[in-house]
């Protein structure tokens, strides 16, 4: 060991590692003892502490006494309500335990809302504060933790290390004492010398009578036998010359010529070669006699030959033996040979066969090597389900992909494939199943289905469409705009088009009852009967945008300029509703009215009575379209790549991420749809939550889209498209 030095490994020793459950398309029925957690209990027989030094939310999981009761099984859902009983995922949501009760938060794994301010802000995988679950804080005794795969030690303090194998108490050992110096295991004992620690150091306190420390080295202790070392004769750095020996620590004549020597005190022969003698190597009576080892004399110094068994020569220092004792948990089998845990790993031991792990519950050491840790997690590795030999892929039905939930084998469906008619294999290919596009049961009619999306099916051709809406009250119809062209009704089923305007030109339109309100880029706001006949104008004001009709008021935005109301009735009244310019396209709903500024990154509220304008959102990454239901207000984040949703009264939630350049929003019934510029593509995602489904692809300058119970229909730079829903 150098001196004066101490070593600090970084070690990744896991207490608690998090789990992930096989979730989406799991063939059969799931029994509801899923959701509550399965059956708990530690598993071996070092599963849990003495129960009656525990509280009743307490209990000893990871089977070590260091650190008593340090499970919270109230709050622990790796061990909820029992040691072992880990709450099961479901969806990919982050599971939680409240009062020993398995639950799901509203976050993905490994997210959870630890804040309590109804967002997912912390990463539960990484947090020092929130390590695994909310309520556990990452710190460990004499050490520098980190939370990856759990509460790990990333590197001791200067001083300590973790001897015992155990993270979970940190790193409990000081490495300044005789029995631990400066290494796990190192005791402070060296040669002809009496030695203490310190500072992780071992130092000489004095030598034995007749030997001295001449090459200043503490690891070698008292090194020089200065009875009979020609370099050091009498005293250290005493030496004797060529022609000399040491006897009783005096230089005297020599008739021997180097390396040879008399050691028997026969002068008559020179019979000792000092180069090699292990008796007297390099001069007579300097025995090679190294701790724990056997020693060889080569060039008339001292070196270990072998080593005894269970030590070894782990410092390179010949000078002090094989110093280093072996089957330990630092130095195992060998020198270096780490048991010293790892991930999911209570404790660690060295035995006859090499490095033992005691697992944390529900983990195990199934490719038996030590370095990894525990590295199955029983209760979700397919390969290793439920016990190490258990492999799900054995067996495993033709075309599924085996899962394990709950230490039991699962079967779902590989990507792009389904089990449709559930008979319980895979047989549906989504990619190209016409019955099937893209999920089970949505069907393209008589479009192909490719890649998973139906081909859009052409309603109205042409490139000076702008918007669609409904033909209310009927469902037979929509209505379309032209600029230039003017409006124009068109039934779904024949496609039969008939004209309501061509005098006027349509950059947006509105269907509300009998009546369908529109704009035309240069004169204003028209109202025309849907049923067809001559336009009446509600107001003049050019460059309108966007409009929205409801109960008599239309709110309107034009370029660059306010948010405006209009009675709707020939040549209204107009009031400016937020002076404010820059807002793009509103939408009433409930009484209240909503817009977006897309310049200012806000989406503004008011009362559909009084313009009394509160922001709702700020920081959207240009919100432009927005929709309104009786619960929530959604609108395209749409350089954040965004879609979000608000009640009235707040918080604001992402409702689909991952929507690059999201644009044009509609919603009906239970779902929103929307369009992405940047993979143009057409979207439908439920409102109760859920993945989104691609329906249509590729599609390029979306600006409209409406949806009725079979299709959704859109409006974009080649004309009126359909895909079924």
């Amino acid at each position: 060991m150098s001196s004066g030095r101490f070593r600090t490994r970084p070690l990744l020793r896991g207490l608690v590692a998090l789990g992930l459950l096989v979730g989406a398309c799991t063939l059969g029925a799931r029994d509801d003892a899923e959701l509550s957690g399965g059956s708990g209990g530690k598993v071996g027989s070092d599963a849990g502490g003495d129960a009656a030094a525990c509280t009743a939310t307490t209990e000893d999981c990871d089977g070590v006494a260091a650190n008593g009761c340090e499970t919270p099984i109230d709050k622990d859902p790796k061990n909820c309500g029992a040691c072992g009983n880990a709450c099961p995922s479901d969806g990919g949501k982050t599971p939680t335990c409240v009062d020993g009760k398995c639950g799901l938060s509203n976050c993905a794994t490994p997210m959870a809302d630890c804040d309590g301010d109804g967002s997912c802000e912390t990463d539960t995988s990484s947090s020092l504060d929130h390590c695994g679950f909310c309520e556990y804080a990452c710190a460990l005794t004499n050490a520098k933790a980190v939370c990856s795969n759990g509460c790990q030690i990333e590197e001791c303090n200067a001083g300590f290390e973790s001897c015992d194998g155990i993270p979970s108490n940190g790193c409990e050992t000081p490495l300044d004492t005789d029995t631990d110096c400066g290494f796990c295991g190192t005791a402070c004992s060296l040669p002809n010398a009496t030695s203490s620690c310190s500072s992780g150091t071992c130092a000489i306190t004095s030598c034995s009578t007749g030997y001295g420390d001449c090459d200043k080295l503490p690891e070698t202790g008292c090194e020089s036998n200065t009875q009979t070392d020609p370099n050091n004769c009498g005293a250290c750095g005493t030496a004797c010359t060529t022609t000399q020996v040491c006897q009783n620590g005096k230089c005297v004549v020599s008739n021997c010529a180097p390396p040879t020597a008399d050691c028997d005190a026969n002068p008559a022969n020179c019979e000792t070669n000092t180069d090699t003698s292990v008796a007297h190597c390099g001069f007579c009576n300097n025995p090679c006699t190294l701790a724990h080892a056997t020693a060889a004399c080569s060039g008339g110094k001292c070196a270990v030959a072998t080593c005894l068994a269970g030590w070894g020569n782990c410092d390179g220092n010949d000078a002090n033996g094989c110093e280093t004792q072996l089957n330990t948990t630092t130095n195992c089998k060998s020198c270096g040979d780490q048991c010293s845990g790892g991930p999911n790993v209570n404790s660690a031991s060295c035995g006859p066969s090499g490095c033992n792990v005691n697992c944390t519950a529900g983990f195990s050491n199934c490719n038996g090597v030590a370095a990894d840790g525990c590295e199955a997690q029983l209760a979700t590795d397919p390969l290793h389900c439920g016990s190490c030999t258990k492999d799900c892929t054995v067996g495993a039905p033709s075309g599924t992909q085996p899962g394990c939930a709950q230490g039991k084998c699962t079967y779902n469906c590989g990507a792009g494939t389904a089990d449709c008619d559930s008979n319980g294999s895979c047989e549906t290919n989504l990619a190209t199943s016409n019955s099937n596009c893209g999920v089970c049961g949505r069907s393209c009619g008589t479009s192909a289905c490719a890649n998973g999306t139906c081909t859009p099916e052409v309603v109205v051709s042409g490139t000076t469409l702008t918007s669609v809406d409904y033909d209310y009250p009927g469902t037979t119809s929509l209505v379309y705009g032209r600029n230039p062209g003017g409006v124009f009704r068109v039934n779904k089923s024949t496609k039969a088009v008939t004209s309501l305007t061509t005098t006027k030109s349509s950059v947006w339109l509105d269907v509300s009852g009998p009546s369908t309100y529109f704009a035309d880029p240069a004169e204003g706001i028209f109202r025309v009967a849907t049923s067809g006949g001559s336009t009446s104008q509600i107001t003049t004001t050019p460059n309108v945008v966007r409009l929205d009709e409801y109960a008599g008021d239309i709110w309107f935005t034009v370029t660059s300029g306010p948010l405006r109301r209009v009675d709707a009735a020939p040549m209204g009244a107009v009031q400016t509703w937020d002076s404010q310019l820059g807002s793009f396209m509103a939408t009433h709903e409930a009484g209240n009215v909503y817009w977006t500024m897309p310049g200012l990154g806000e989406v503004r509220r008011s009362g559909d009575n009084i313009p009394n304008k509160q922001t709702l959102a700020a920081g959207q990454g240009e919100p432009s379209y927005v929709v309104a239901d009786g619960q929530y207000v959604y609108w395209t984040a749409t350089t954040d790549g965004v879609i979000r949703r608000s009640t009235t009264a707040g918080p604001v939630t992402d409702f689909v991420t991952g929507q690059p350049n999201a644009y044009a929003l509609a919603e009906r019934d239970a779902n929103i749809y929307w369009a992405t510029k940047t993979t143009g593509s057409l979207w439908r995602a439920p409102k109760s939550g859920g993945p989104p489904v691609k329906l249509a692809e590729p599609v390029t300058g979306v600006v409209s889209i409406v949806a009725d119970p079979t299709h959704v229909y859109w409006v974009d730079s080649t004309g009126l498209k359909r895909v079924p829903q």
